[in-house]
This record gives C-alpha cells, sequence and structure tokens, in this order.
C-alpha cells in the first residue's frame, strides 16, 4: 500500500497592514458558521518536497493579467478571499484507506482536498490516472466505491463520517452517499432525433461559446420547439422541453455532446418568491442598519426588503415583506450611478426598505426593470454611499473590490471555475460553475437571457434570500447576480451580469455618494 504526504493549509492571513479595510458583518449568518477554512493537500511520498515558491505543492498556471495562482479548478489561491498558500499547520504521512485520526481531523476542517492529479483540466473532467482511483477510494474509512460522473464526483460510504464534509475533491463537487448506485444529478432523457451540428466538435476541438450557444438555440427554433431553458456542462446538454414533446424529433447529440431533455412538468422552475419576513428558527441573518452605522457606507451583500403587504390567512391579517440582497454598484450611459437589486423581491410601488419594513427605513426606489433578467435598477436616496466592495470575513478582512463585469463564457468563464458569494444569508461562501447557458423569459422581448448553473458549499442551508447577490470569480470579477436555488436540489441559478451591458449599464469603481 502507498504512503502519501498529507499536508494541511490554512487561509492566508492579510498583511495589509494599517491599511483602511472593509467591516465585517455585525452579525456572522448562520451558513457562514458552518463553513471550513483549509485546504488538505494529498501528495506521494516521493513528491511530497516539491512545492512552488508559494509553499503550496499543487502546480500552478498563469490566469488572468499574467498573475500566477493554483489552478483555477482544484485551488484556492484564484479566491481573492481564502487561500490554500499560507505556512503549512500540519503535515503527516499516512497510508490511505487506513484509518488515521490525523488524517480525519484534516479532512473535517478542509474545504477542498487537492489530490496528487487534478479531475479537471481545462474546464473539462477528467478521470483519475492509472491507479489514480486508490486516492478517491481511501479518503473515508468505509468507502466501498468511487465514481467519477460530471459534474459531481460521488464517493460511496457504508457510514457517513460526521459534519462539515469537503466541497470539492480534485475540483469537482463531491457528493458523499450510502447509497449504491444514484447519481445526485438527473440529467434526464436522451433525445432520440437527427444528431445536429456535427461540424462542431465541443467533445475534443472547440471551446464553448456564445455563438455556439446560439446555434443551439436555432436547431430548436428551427424544429418549433420552445425549450424553457438551456445548459452545456462539459460532456452534454441539458434542456427542458413543454410535457408531451416528441423524444424522437429531438436531437440526440449537438455540437458532439450528449442532449438530455427534461419536461416541464418534472422540474418546474418557479422564480422562487423572496424570503418572506418570518425566517426558520435558530438561523441567523445579517439585519444590521448599515446606514445608521458609523461612516456609513452600502455595499453588495446588504439586507433589502419591500414594502408591506397585507395578507388574510386563516381569517387573521398579516404583514408580510420580501427579504433579498442589495446587489452592485453601475452607472448608466450618461454617468448617473444606481444599484442593483432582484426584481421579484420587491412590490409594484418600488421602494426599497433597508434592512426592513420594521427596522429599518426606505433607502431609495426602482427606476427600471429589466425585463426577464430579474434585475431591478435603484436610485438611492440622495446622501446615500455605496461602494462595490464586500464585506472582510476572519479568513480575509480585506475583503473583495469587484473590478469589472466578466464575459460569462470561456476562457473568461469555465465550468467548474470557483465562485464566491457574500450576503446577510448565505454570508461568505464558495461554490462552483456546473454549466453554461440560457434561459427563455416569458415577459418582455427578449430572445433568451444568459445564466450560469451553480453549486454553492453549505447549500442546505436557507440562500432563498440571496437573491440578487453578486457572483465573483477567482479575479473579484463579477460575473453574475444569484436568482435562485432549485427546490428540493442543490442547483443554483444566477443571471449573467454580461446582461447589464447589453442593456447600458457598467460596473462602477470607488465609492459614489447619492
Amino acid at each position: 500500500m502507498s504512503t502519501y504526504t498529507v499536508l494541511k493549509f490554512s487561509p492566508s492571513k492579510s498583511s495589509s497592514g494599517s491599511a483602511p479595510r472593509p467591516p465585517q458583518r455585525a452579525i456572522q449568518p448562520s451558513p457562514e458558521k458552518l463553513s471550513v477554512p483549509c485546504t488538505t493537500v494529498i501528495v506521494p511520498q516521493n513528491h511530497a518536497g516539491t512545492t512552488t515558491e508559494a509553499g503550496s505543492p499543487v502546480k500552478k498556471k498563469r490566469a488572468g493579467k499574467d498573475k500566477p495562482v493554483l489552478g483555477k479548478n482544484i485551488g484556492s489561491d484564484n479566491f481573492p478571499n481564502t487561500s490554500s498558500n499560507g505556512q503549512i499547520d500540519a503535515k503527516f504521512e499516512v497510508q490511505l484507506g487506513q484509518l488515521s485520526q490525523d488524517f480525519m481531523k484534516s479532512l473535517a476542517v478542509s474545504k477542498r482536498v487537492e489530490l496528487s492529479y487534478s479531475l479537471v483540466e481545462n474546464g473539462r473532467p477528467t478521470l483519475p490516472p492509472h491507479n489514480g482511483f486508490s486516492e478517491l477510494l481511501g479518503l473515508f474509512p468505509t468507502t466501498f466505491a468511487a465514481d467519477v460522473v460530471p459534474p459531481f464526483v460521488i464517493i460511496r460510504v457504508r457510514t457517513l463520517p460526521p459534519k462539515p464534509w469537503p466541497f470539492t475533491v480534485g475540483g469537482l463537487p463531491l457528493w458523499l452517499t450510502v447509497d449504491e448506485s444514484a447519481d445526485y444529478f438527473d440529467r434526464g432523457r436522451i433525445g432520440k432525433g437527427q444528431k445536429k451540428l456535427e461540424y462542431i466538435d465541443l467533445q475534443r476541438r472547440e471551446e464553448f461559446s456564445v455563438n455556439i450557444l446560439k446555434e443551439a438555440i436555432t436547431v430548436f427554433q428551427d424544429l418549433h420547439v420552445k425549450i424553457r431553458d438551456i445548459m452545456w456542462s462539459p460532456g452534454f446538454w441539458r434542456i427542458t422541453v413543454p410535457d408531451y414533446t416528441d423524444l424522437e424529433v429531438l436531437p440526440s447529440f449537438i455540437a458532439r455532446q450528449v442532449c438530455f431533455y427534461k419536461f416541464l412538468s418534472e422540474d418546474p422552475n418557479t422564480d422562487p418568491p423572496a424570503l418572506r419576513s418570518k425566517v426558520p428558527q435558530g438561523v441567523e441573518y445579517d439585519d444590521t442598519f448599515y446606514a445608521l452605522t458609523p461612516n456609513a457606507l452600502l455595499r453588495p451583500g446588504i439586507m433589502v426588503s419591500s414594502s408591506i403587504r397585507y395578507e388574510t390567512r386563516d381569517g387573521k391579517v398579516e404583514d408580510t415583506f420580501k427579504t433579498t440582497t442589495s446587489g452592485i454598484l453601475v452607472v448608466d450611459r450618461h454617468g448617473q450611478p444606481f444599484i442593483t437589486v432582484a426584481t421579484h423581491g420587491f412590490e409594484d410601488d418600488g421602494l426599497v426598505y433597508h434592512p426592513n419594513p420594521k427596522k429599518g427605513s426606505v433607502i431609495g426606489k426602482i427606476v427600471d426593470r429589466l425585463l426577464g433578467t430579474d434585475i431591478s435598477i435603484v436610485k438611492l436616496n440622495p446622501g446615500l454611499r455605496y461602494t462595490n466592495e464586500t464585506f472582510g470575513t476572519e479568513d480575509n478582512p480585506d475583503g473583495i473590490k469587484m473590478s469589472d463585469i466578466s464575459p460569462c463564457y470561456p476562457p473568461h468563464l469555465r465550468a467548474y471555475d470557483a465562485i464566491t458569494m457574500n450576503n446577510p444569508f448565505s454570508g461568505s461562501c464558495e461554490g462552483v460553475v456546473l454549466g453554461l447557458g440560457a434561459m427563455f423569459p416569458e415577459e418582455g422581448e427578449r430572445g433568451y437571457v444568459l445564466h450560469q448553473w451553480y453549486i454553492l458549499e453549505n447549500v442546505d442551508g436557507t440562500v432563498d434570500g440571496s437573491c440578487g447577490s453578486p457572483i465573483l470569480d477567482c479575479d473579484g470579477q463579477v460575473v453574475g447576480l444569484f436568482r435562485f436555488k432549485k427546490e428540493n436540489s442543490p442547483h443554483c441559478f444566477g443571471v449573467s451580469a454580461m446582461e447589464l451591458r447589453t442593456l447600458g449599464y457598467e460596473i462602477c469603481g470607488g465609492v459614489r455618494e447619492f
């Protein structure tokens, strides 16, 4: 049995000295308290001495502004707010598959497990090398099987270990289960129609792009099939179609990628209601009234709410309101500043409260609803200030400065790229891109709206109120705005931030006073 060296890294702490820092949240949301910070790196014993200048044994590559970072898919040095290249705080040897208290303690505080190989290369899932499955089989003491079934790595165990569990292994999201055969991702049924766009080779040669997406959409338009959404995840497409659509006419392959289909009734897709004023018992959200804090400076990730609505239930009149989270600071074509919010979180009067109508006050009003995107544009009240900078966290006191809007397609954004989100419901959390594609709105004149599919850590926690939150890539660029989490599913949707640019808005740097 091979011996491996295990290295445990804690996030690097900020070294900005006396430089001004954004405040940390006054109230730490419950899901953030569940987040584990470390990275466990497993390498063969004879490779353990090979390290980079940053101290991590993981191979580096260049990304973004020619900046050396850990591989996008397996490291966390690509996150502005977390890093696995700090000081090694544990180093020991193990024989995988044998019970080791040191090893289990390391996994229990690690968000990521990095193997001696990656399960993702250039945005595509890969299988372990010859004999590489031994590393997957040796992670947990009761493992009886391990499968790489994109977009997940599935490890099957006789007994589930205590939570928390690692979020990713080898760059793929991890699903731990006692089920001998279940898959974590319901792809649906394979189409039985003709192959389409065979001159495009997404399997090997070509990179996914918006142009390829447009051609795929045209395939269904030519077939007169009105689809609700289309997602490409490396290796397959998944498309939602009307009930009773004949599978015999639906393409079996598009651009040499197999096509799976779900019927609307099998996959209800409501823009779910924003979180109502009543929250689950024992769950903490950050409902601090930041407009009244010293040197008040509002930022993405504060709670915003609708006006009160009065509803009669069981003969009693109840007052409720919807709560979501603030988005990003933008400017229009004339240089006028605004912020974004989730459209479905507000009433027809367009009034925006912070943090809610009972504890706070109106801070602005919706002046434009971008139909089909679930994005609304808000003009804040005179005298308020806003900046595109997240709250600091314990691991990253400096927060993240949002630098730009990132294109939502490769090479700018790929499947399995890591993303972050920070809001009053989830707190600071990490995620992984599962797929790229589009949704087809019922309102407005837009034929389709670009979207991304994600999975987020601690997804069992309540994230419904996260609607409107900016989703950030490894360079602090905004790739999307959170829309909703699927009911009874870990999968989340975000509308591409590129839609803002298409409709005449750009992200704004610095501090703006209204």
